[in-house]
């Protein structure tokens, strides 16, 4: 138990060298019964293979064998060869079924030095291997396996320098891609890998250091953690990662031994642990009842007849989350230039005389402000300090049509930039507060008045008027109320029309508040939509109003579950909600961990006909770069929620 808890300690880094050169220390298990022979041997005829796995053809069971001199070989149940490629040096596959007779097929050929794409399917009844793409590598793969993510399919591939990648692997005209999403780092001596997705769990071996779990979804943390230590595996070397997916097993090969974990419950130990006579297997699988096992380069399969364990209770009791609808990317804008968590908010300045000339506005928190067009190109950037948050309103004074601000946690304050009517952005100086931290704002407003809602991020909220003065820059800003709140508060949104404001409590929900009402004493903050775990997932941030009459929406950033929720205008009902997707025909990945959003009503052209929402990516991806903010269409919105 000591060696469990000293394993998934955060220190198992630490901890990694000093296993490597001495190896782990492995106490004989006293549950380890007399080894088990074979009770057949299904011979192979030069195959030289190091995998195998069960597959099913036209009712018909089959074995697909990793070969050292012919690529792949499918096999009957008594050895007898039934196809095999034309060649190449393949030791590992990753195999997943695509229809009731179809398999798809991810190799590495050490010939070619290349990660390849097979289609297993029948033809006639009679079972055959086509090719579909290739993509060449720099370094050997030793570890592959498939992933089924929102009706797509996702490769992992790692090499032998513990360097993994992961793919998107789809069809495009006549041939398949691979589409990068995200690099991951292993280190070296990965075996095997294999994909939960039932949990969207990513299993890992790699000796001597136990098999990881992390999560498959780029899109969320990775969560890395030890499924199972040394002293569990019971082996020197471990890997042959084989998920029965219909039983819940893991099966993996540990030395001498093949061991079962049930996938759910992997701290409970091993259901199922028997050491097997004259053999070190490589490769297990169960089918039919039966435990087959491949010993490396091997030209048998021995077939055992043993007490298998049962399946998984939980397997029948186990509902994967359900899944939230997806809405694909339309754009992006260019990358901040800051790494880490550097994006923050945005906000949409609208150009009344020609909408596709609009403006995008984005916080670079560890910088400044960014301005962007709707393509996402970057159009300028305004240095002055950590800017947090930024809205916008337009106002006639001057020059200027609009008028941006932004919590700035350098100097703290509030800094204000310009927009004329041409679109140009001139920043009119930084506003300093009373205010620890400022952190959150929403700009509105009341009649010709501006103003604004400014968080403390360790204490309350201001209400600020945004006033102008003699010349364009010569702005003030006059506190007129204090409001007191339990916990963080960060994204909110004001409707002008009705005076309301929607603040989100980032653990607790979103509140709205009667402005006119709170004024004159005769109103508290409401909570009307409370953190629940699936609706609205802690922290809850960002936060937009889709002003389009009766058909209009608060639209909130639900950070927790990495998605968007929809509620009616005085946000009092639950309307549906949503992630933002991948596109690969335009190269995009999705978005996560969205700190701010704005949405705009405007007709921005035939990309954008109902509107536009801007989102903050948490993770950017494909490939892996610095945050930035994701462009999504209303249209797409409205036709996967089907908003009436």
């Amino acid at each position: 138990m000591a060696s469990k808890t000293l394993f998934r300690s955060a220190a198992v880094l630490a901890v990694a060298s000093l296993l490597s050169a001495c190896g782990p220390q492995i106490e004989k298990n006293s549950a380890d019964v007399d080894a088990i022979s074979p009770s057949q041997e299904i011979p192979l005829q030069d195959v030289v293979s190091s995998q195998l796995a069960p597959v099913t053809l036209g009712g018909s069971d089959y074995l697909l064998l990793a070969s050292e001199k012919r690529g792949l070989v499918l096999v009957d149940g008594d050895g007898e060869e039934k196809l095999s490629l034309d060649g190449g040096t393949v030791e590992r596959f990753a195999l997943q079924q695509l229809a009731a007779e179809q398999w798809l097929i991810a190799v590495y050929d050490e010939d070619g030095a290349e990660l390849q794409l097979r289609l297993l399917d029948t033809d006639n009844g009679t079972p055959r291997i086509r090719y579909l793409a290739a993509m060449p590598t720099s370094a050997p793969q030793v570890a592959l396996c498939f992933s089924r993510q929102a009706e797509r399919t996702h490769l992992f591939a790692i090499d032998e320098s513990g360097l993994g990648h992961e793919y998107v692997v789809h069809p495009r005209e006549q041939a398949w891609e691979f589409t990068g999403v995200r690099p991951l780092y292993f280190g070296e001596q990965v075996s095997s890998c294999t994909v939960d997705d039932r949990s969207g769990k990513l299993l890992v071996a790699q000796p001597p250091l136990g098999i990881w779990s992390l999560n498959a979804d780029a899109e969320m943390d990775e969560e890395r953690e030890v499924f199972a230590a040394p002293a569990e595996l019971a082996g020197e070397y471990f890997g042959g990662l084989w998920l029965d997916s219909a039983s819940g097993n893991l099966w993996l090969t540990a030395d001498d031994k093949v061991i079962a974990f049930n996938i759910n419950t992997p701290a409970e130990g091993a259901q199922f642990k028997r050491t097997l006579k004259d053999l070190e297997p490589v490769s297990a699988v169960v089918h039919r009842g039966q435990l087959l096992a491949l010993e490396e380069e091997s030209d048998r399969v021995q077939r055992f007849q043993v007490e298998l364990p049962q399946p998984a209770a939980e397997m029948q009791a186990f509902r994967a989350p359900v899944e939230i609808p997806r809405v694909r990317a339309s754009g992006q804008t260019a990358p901040v230039q800051s790494g880490g968590d550097a994006a923050d908010d945005p906000a949409i300045w609208v150009n009344p005389v020609n909408p596709s000339a609009s403006l995008i506005l984005g916080t670079d928190k560890k910088s400044g402000l960014n301005v962007y067009d709707l393509e996402g190109k970057l159009l300028e950037q305004f240095a002055v300090g950590r800017l947090n948050n930024v809205d916008l309103r337009p106002i006639q004074h001057g020059k200027f049509v609009a008028i941006a601000a932004a919590t700035n946690r350098t100097d703290p304050g509030v800094s204000l930039f310009g927009i004329s009517s041409a679109g140009q952005v001139e920043y009119l100086g930084l506003r300093n507060l009373e205010m620890e931290d400022p952190y959150g704002l929403c700009v509105y407003r009341k009649g010709a008045d501006l103003l604004t809602w400014v968080s403390d991020k360790e204490g309350g909220v201001q209400l600020l008027q945004i006033a102008p003065g003699e010349g364009d820059v010569d702005w003030t800003l006059k506190p007129l109320a204090n409001l007191q709140v339990d916990s963080q508060v960060e994204g909110c949104v004001v409707d002008d029309e009705m005076q309301m404001l929607f603040f989100g409590e980032e653990d607790g929900g979103v509140w709205r508040l009667d402005i006119a009402a709170f004024l004159a004493g005769e109103a508290r903050p409401q909570l009307i939509a409370p953190v629940d775990g699936e609706r609205l997932a802690a922290d809850v941030e960002g936060m937009g109003l889709y002003h389009a009459g009766d058909r209009s929406y608060l639209v909130v950033s639900s950070q927790g579950n990495n998605s968007y929720a929809l509620f009616s205008r005085d946000g009092s009902q639950f309307v549906g909600h949503f992630k933002v997707d991948i596109n690969l025909d335009k190269n995009l990945d999705g978005s996560s961990e969205t700190d701010g959003l704005e949405v705009s009503s405007a007709a921005f052209g035939s990309q954008y006909p109902q509107g536009l929402l801007v989102v903050q990516d948490g993770r950017n991806r494909m490939p892996s770069q610095t945050q930035n903010f994701k462009l999504v269409s209303w249209a797409d919105i409205a036709e996967t929620l089907n908003l009436q």
